[in-house]
C-alpha cells in the first residue's frame, strides 16, 4: 500500500477576505481555516486579515470567527482555535475607496512578520464588487515582486457572458495569468474530482459511457433546505446562475470530456471548454417554491428551481438526451449522476424490465451502484432488480473543498480551478436562458410545495422521450 502524502502549506501567506463579514466566509471559509489550523497543516507564519464594510474591531471579528467555527464544526479544539484567533485580524473600508485599501496595505505590512510569503486576496462578494477591489489592489500595489499577490475569486464570476468578458478584460490589465485563480467550490470536493478518476482507472466505465451504450445521463443537485435568508443574493442570481452555470456543468463536462492523453491542467481544461461549447439547450422547466415570494418580499420570477433538456455536439455523445435538474425546498437533499443504459434485444422483448443503470452519488454521501437484473427462482423467467455497489468515500488524505483547494492556491496549483474559456463557454449556455426567463410569465413559473419533488412539468420533460427522474431516495 502506497504511504499517503498529507498536502500542508509549505510557504508563508497573508490571506486577505474581502467579504468576511457575509455569510459565505462564515458558512464556508473560515470553518475550513479551521481545519487546516487542527490537522496542523498551516505553516509557522500566516495572517488571516477580513476586509469588510462593517464597522467591527479585532477583537469582534475574531468573536464571530470562533463562533462560525464552533456552529459549523462537530468537535473543536478550543486551544488550537484559540492560537489560530491570535492570527486573524480585521480591516474595515469601502471597495471603491483607494484610501481604505492603504489603510489596508498598511495593516498587512504591520502583522506580517517575514517578508519572505504569498499574497492572497480572496473574493468572497458578489461580482458586482469585483471591478473596484481589482483596480484599488492594482493602484496601492500590493502586487509586490517579494510578495506576488494571488487572486481567489469565487463563483460566479460575473452575471453573463458580456459582464464576465469585461471582468477577465479588467483583471488582466492588473495581474497575469498565473496569479488568478477562478474558483468554483464543486470542484474541490472530493466525490466530484474523483470522477474523472473513475473514468480513467475502469475500463469497464471507458467502454461503456458512451453514445452507443447511454440512452440517456441525468445530474440532479436537490436542496432540502430553501434559501436560508439569502434574499438579496439568491433573487438577483436564481437556480440557473447559482447551480446550473456553475456546478451542473462542470460536472456533465468532467462525465463526458475526452480523456486526455496528458492529465495537466492546461489538457483538461482546453476537454472540459470543448465540451461545454458543444451543448445545444433543447427545453427549459422554471419551478419557485410556494411562499418563496413571502422571504423576499416581491412578486418575484426568480426560479428555485431548475430542469433542462440538452444535447452535445460532442462525438461522444452525439443523439443522447441529456437531463439537468437543481432546485431548493425538495423532499431530501440528493445530488447524483444516473448513466440509463439502452434496452437489448431480451429487454426490449420483454418491455416491462427496467433499464440498467449507474448511479453515482455525490450527496448527501459518495457511492458508486450499479443496478442490475437477476432471475427470480423459479422456472419461468421472471426478474427483480439487483443493485450492488460501494462507497467511494475519501479514505486517504482528505479535506473539505475550501480547505484542498485553499493549500492548491498557497502551492501554486490551478488544476482544480477554472478557466476563462470555461466560464466564457458555460455563460454562453445559460444566457438564452436567462433571456428567456425574463420574457417568461408569471403563469409560466412551475409552482410547487415545500418537500415535494418539483414542479410536474419537470417529469413531463422526460416522459415527452419516454424516459423518468431517477431517484434513490428513502423518501422520495
Amino acid at each position: 500500500m502506497k504511504k499517503i502524502i498529507f498536502q500542508k502549506a509549505e510557504n508563508n501567506f497573508t490571506m486577505i477576505i474581502f467579504g468576511a463579514s457575509g455569510s459565505l466566509a462564515k458558512l464556508k471559509l473560515f470553518p475550513s481555516i479551521y481545519q487546516l489550523a487542527a490537522e496542523s497543516r498551516l505553516p509557522a507564519d500566516y495572517k488571516i486579515i477580513g476586509y469588510g464594510r462593517s464597522q467591527i474591531s479585532n477583537e469582534d471579528f475574531r468573536e464571530f470567527f470562533k463562533k462560525s467555527v464552533i456552529e459549523k464544526t462537530e468537535r473543536v479544539d478550543l486551544e488550537k482555535l484559540d492560537e489560530l484567533l491570535k492570527n486573524i485580524f480585521y480591516v474595515s473600508g469601502q471597495y471603491n475607496e483607494e484610501k481604505d485599501f492603504r489603510k489596508l496595505r498598511s495593516t498587512v505590512e504591520q502583522v506580517e512578520k517575514t517578508k519572505n510569503r504569498i499574497r492572497i486576496a480572496y473574493f468572497s462578494v458578489p461580482p458586482s464588487a469585483f471591478t473596484e477591489i481589482f483596480q484599488n489592489l492594482a493602484a496601492v500595489n500590493f502586487n509586490s515582486i517579494k510578495a506576488k499577490l494571488r487572486l481567489v475569486i469565487e463563483k460566479p464570476f460575473g452575471y453573463d457572458f458580456k459582464s464576465a468578458k469585461k471582468l477577465a478584460q479588467t483583471l488582466k490589465k492588473h495581474f497575469s495569468q498565473e496569479q488568478i485563480y477562478l474558483l468554483d467550490h464543486y470542484l474541490g470536493k472530493e466525490s466530484v474530482t474523483n470522477l474523472l478518476s473513475l473514468r480513467y482507472a475502469n475500463s469497464i466505465l471507458t467502454t461503456l459511457l458512451n453514445r452507443e451504450y447511454v440512452s440517456n445521463i441525468q445530474i440532479s443537485a436537490l436542496e432540502s433546505k430553501d434559501i436560508e435568508g439569502r434574499a438579496n443574493y439568491f433573487d438577483n442570481v436564481g437556480i440557473l446562475r447559482d447551480m446550473v452555470q456553475s456546478h451542473l456543468l462542470q460536472i456533465l463536462a468532467y462525465l463526458t470530456m475526452f480523456m486526455p492523453r496528458e492529465r495537466t491542467a492546461e489538457a483538461i481544461h482546453h476537454e472540459k471548454a470543448q465540451v461545454l461549447k458543444s451543448i445545444r439547450v433543447n427545453s427549459l422547466v422554471r419551478g419557485q417554491y410556494i411562499g418563496y415570494n413571502k422571504e423576499v418580499s416581491t412578486d418575484s420570477k426568480t426560479e428555485t428551481y431548475a430542469a433542462i433538456k440538452l444535447a452535445l455536439k460532442h462525438p461522444l455523445w452525439k443523439g443522447v438526451p441529456i437531463y439537468l435538474r437543481s432546485g431548493k425546498s425538495l423532499v431530501e437533499q440528493w445530488t447524483a449522476i444516473v448513466f440509463e443504459f439502452k434496452p437489448r434485444k431480451a429487454q426490449r422483448d420483454d418491455g416491462t424490465l427496467p433499464p440498467n443503470r449507474i448511479v453515482i452519488q455525490l450527496q448527501p454521501y459518495e457511492k458508486i451502484e450499479f443496478h442490475l437484473l437477476t432471475k427470480l427462482g423459479g422456472k419461468t423467467f421472471d426478474f427483480h432488480e439487483l443493485t450492488t455497489g460501494r462507497p467511494i468515500y475519501c479514505s486517504g488524505d482528505c479535506l473539505n473543498e475550501h480547505g484542498r483547494l485553499l493549500l492548491d492556491v498557497i502551492a501554486g496549483k490551478n488544476d482544480l480551478f477554472l478557466n476563462f474559456e470555461e466560464i466564457f463557454a458555460a455563460w454562453k449556455v445559460i444566457d438564452p436562458l436567462q433571456k428567456l426567463s425574463t420574457k417568461m410569465k408569471k403563469k409560466d413559473l412551475h409552482l410547487y410545495k415545500k418537500g415535494s419533488k418539483g414542479p410536474k412539468a419537470s417529469d413531463e420533460l422526460l416522459a415527452k422521450d419516454g424516459f423518468k427522474w431517477f431517484y434513490s431516495l428513502p423518501n422520495a
